[in-house]
């Protein structure tokens, strides 16, 4: 085995089943071609070519491909998750490592990730981000070398041998040429110069170009400095520049590096957009990708500002139905120098956000997006209220209804404390009203979506916590509707809430559930209500009652001390 004109080492090595996995890790970005032998003779398609490519913008990253077994058709739930091979993985610091999870054969259910170091237990930023029906990517940015665990559940459960392990390796190469954090910018001669620290980055070669506001390129320079090297763009005319720097082909982290110049009575100004050089006002104000926005009547969206390199100023916002004329209310929280804007439309349109900072607009305002009429699905709504849910010879009824959409396919789909799917029975009933039951097996809260022509309906999915099942065939369970919307027909979008509980399994081994505590502190630091539910021999459930959405830390505690692996932090929506 090896890889052609590169010399990268490889190896292999055979699995339980006969098979032979290879393994190399590769230097850079491009093709590689590697070749296979066996007795001395090529193996059918070697040599085989393989692109490897950094996929994040602002950083190196690593992208995983999916392991290549096949998962059992029978597999559900968190055995039916596919994922990468972690064996001999390693990372640079400064990299972001984006990891593809596979849901289409596990059924419906939530993926929660959490990464720390091993030794030091600090946690490291963590994204799940849906990429297509039926999966999602995980995105890990570790802040310190050495070893790490990456813990994944499905629906509560882990997933087929996590946690994951993986270590962290000092910078090196394009991951370690930053700009310098003193004097990293200044205007020189008819132009801006960038001061950029090699000194951690071995032998290379630096170049950059720089594109100006018509895309064409302008003039660039660099010259050696000792271990730096200075970058010098002569700009020919005001607008927004996007310098590219590279080592040895490799983009630098934060390439490239948006500069706004400007020309005031003959002299160069310039403001940097980039949030790692830190400068102050609007273009230093980040929020998400505001240019994809969809929303439907009655539904709200939250966007968060991060106003932290801002400066002194004020945050002002706007937002206006361009086709009525009328203003949306625009509910603002602060948290130190983050906030939170919460936009709830009323009206279909086409609507204008404006964002600003100081009275500029920060990068992507003024944003547009579309308000639709709500989908048939929005229409239907789980009916709350101890006359809707049932308990009759052991089996668990609720009811919803589409008298507002009409008749249509009603589905339903659950799944238990434990992460396990189980079948619902949908009954229709007069008035286009639908009863939704099921036999639970275990006791503890179980997560029912109800869909309408495929869609999850208002108030799904219903959780139901099931406080203690029969005994024999007869006598009746102590449940509790915990969870459901009531959304009235009206179109006004109220909410009322029967009770908010949420859970969570954790997976500590059963010997340990003797003397364990639990305690939860709410988005503001508050106490929040929280108790221990029903266990099994690889994981317990964690009850607790969230009164608002934001991040809420759960702590175990056992003999006095932590458990490891808590505090544990969960995000909490849709209150």
């Amino acid at each position: 085995v090896s890889t052609q004109s590169t010399g990268i080492p490889v190896k292999t090595k055979t699995l339980d089943n006969g098979d032979v996995e290879v393994l190399f890790k590769p230097r850079g970005d491009g093709d590689h071609t590697l070749g296979l032998e066996f007795s001395n003779k090529q193996v059918p398609g070697c040599p085989a070519i393989i692109q490897v490519k950094h996929v994040t913008p602002d950083t190196l990253g690593m992208a995983m491909e999916m392991a290549p077994w096949e998962v059992d058709a029978s597999a559900k739930g968190a055995k039916g998750v596919r994922h990468p091979n972690f064996d001999d993985i390693q990372v640079q610091l400064n990299q972001t490592m984006k990891i593809p999870i596979d849901l289409s054969a596990s059924g419906p259910g939530n993926v929660e990730v959490s990464c720390m170091h091993e030794n030091s237990k600090q946690p490291c930023p963590v994204t799940v981000v849906p990429t297509k029906q039926g999966a999602v990517e995980i995105a890990v940015k570790p802040l310190e070398t050495g070893p790490h665990l990456l813990h994944v559940t499905f629906n509560g459960v882990d997933i087929p041998k996590s946690p994951f392990r993986f270590n962290v390796d000092p910078p090196s190469g394009a991951n370690a040429v930053t700009l310098k954090k003193n004097n990293a910018v200044k205007v020189v001669k008819d132009g801006v110069q960038f001061s950029v620290d090699c000194s951690r980055a071995g032998p290379g070669v630096l170049t950059a170009s720089c594109a100006g506001p018509d895309g064409q390129l302008v003039p660039c320079e660099c010259k050696k400095s000792g271990s730096d090297q200075n970058i010098t763009i002569k700009p020919t005319k005001p607008g927004l520049h996007k310098l590219e720097i590279m080592w040895d082909g490799q983009p630098i982290p934060g390439s490239p590096i948006e500069v706004m110049i400007d020309m005031v009575d003959g002299r160069i100004v310039y403001e940097l957009c980039d949030v790692l050089l830190m400068l102050m006002g609007a273009f230093t104000v980040r929020t998400p990708d505001l240019s994809n926005i969809q929303l439907e009547i009655n539904q709200f969206i939250r966007i968060p500002i991060d106003t932290r390199l801002a400066g002194p100023g004020k945050l002002q916002v706007t937002c206006k139905n361009e086709d009525t004329g009328t203003t949306i209310d625009c509910e603002m929280k602060k948290t130190g120098d983050m906030h939170e804007i919460t936009i709830k439309p009323t009206d279909p349109g086409k609507h204008q956000l404006n964002i600003l900072w100081d009275g500029k607009h920060i990068p992507g305002s003024p944003a547009y997006f579309t308000v639709k009429g709500p989908a048939p699905a929005r229409l239907c709504y789980i009916l709350s209220g101890a006359n809707h849910i049932k308990c009759s010879k052991g089996a668990i009824s609720f009811r919803c209804t589409t008298k507002d959409a009409g008749k249509g396919e009603v589905t339903a789909i659950g799944v238990d404390p434990f992460g396990k799917p189980f079948e619902c029975t949908v009954t229709e009933e007069p008035d286009l009203t639908y009863a939704i039951s099921f036999k639970p097996e275990v006791a503890g809260v179980h997560n029912v979506d109800v869909k309408y022509k495929g869609l999850s309906i208002n108030g799904s999915p219903a959780l139901i916590d099931i406080k203690s099942l029969p005994q024999g065939d007869e006598g009746g369970i102590s449940l509790e509707l915990i969870s459901c919307r009531d959304t009235t027909a009206s179109g006004s979008g109220t909410e009322t809430q029967v009770q908010q509980k949420a859970t969570i399994t954790l997976p500590i081994p059963k010997k340990d559930h003797s003397g364990l505590s639990v305690s939860c502190k709410g988005p503001d630091g508050s106490d929040i209500s929280c108790q221990l539910g029903p266990s099994s021999d690889t994981g317990i459930n964690i009850l607790f009652e969230p009164k608002q959405g934001g991040k809420h830390t759960l702590t175990v505690m056992l003999a006095g001390e932590n458990y490891p692996g808590t505090p544990v932090d969960v995000e909490v929506q849709g209150l």
